[in-house]
């Protein structure tokens, strides 16, 4: 049997703090201006749009949405190596308190502009709250899938998704975070050809 699974815990508390978290950075994100909802009134939950739309970000999942997927699997990670003790619920809270806070910043008028000025997301705007309520489901999505399957599987999932992103979208979580940090040319030419 999976160790992390039997590390288990009771998820009553961790869960229903969770969701107080949810709702704690909606009100934030709203405090802050975002929008609801997609401003172009386009009501589908899913778009398949990365780079340069007025789409992308606005709806409840996009193709980023995945990346969020990666940031649960992350967490399970970091939370397994700095926390072994701690039961799984408690590690996953801690989790969606790391994405609701990156959220939160992700927001920030300094982030967007970092992606205006650093990536190919010339048009980027910010989320909708609903796309960041998205991005926490995803990331709770990646976590649990990362409890399930276990530290080697997750990380063979965790390098599948990413190729697939590089293949798809031209981005990834890795790519991402690098662009943020330290930006190349060369990158952001060869994301905006695509």
């Amino acid at each position: 049997m999976n160790k992390d699974l039997e590390k288990m815990g009771p998820l009553g508390w961790p869960i229903a703090l969770s969701i107080g978290i949810a709702m704690l950075m909606t009100v934030v994100l709203w405090t802050q201006g975002r929008i609801w909802w997609c401003k172009s009134g386009d009501w589908a939950v899913y778009v398949n749009e990365a780079w340069n739309s007025s789409h992308t970000s606005q709806h409840l999942f996009d193709p980023y949405t995945f990346t969020h997927v990666l940031h649960g699997v992350l967490a399970f990670w970091l939370a397994g190596l700095i926390l072994p003790r701690l039961a799984m619920g408690w590690r996953y809270l801690i989790a969606m308190v790391g994405e609701a806070a990156w959220e939160v910043l992700e927001n920030s008028a300094f982030i967007i502009e970092k992606y205006r000025e650093n990536t190919a997301s010339l048009d980027y705007f910010g989320d909708s709250i609903m796309n960041s309520v998205g991005d926490l489901f995803a990331c709770a999505a990646g976590f649990w899938i990362a409890v399930r399957v276990g530290w080697w599987r997750s990380l063979a999932f965790f390098v599948v998704v990413e190729i697939l992103l590089l293949i798809w979208i031209r981005d990834g979580l890795m790519l991402n975070i690098l662009m943020l940090i330290y930006p190349l040319e060369s990158i952001k030419a060869w994301q905006m050809a695509g």
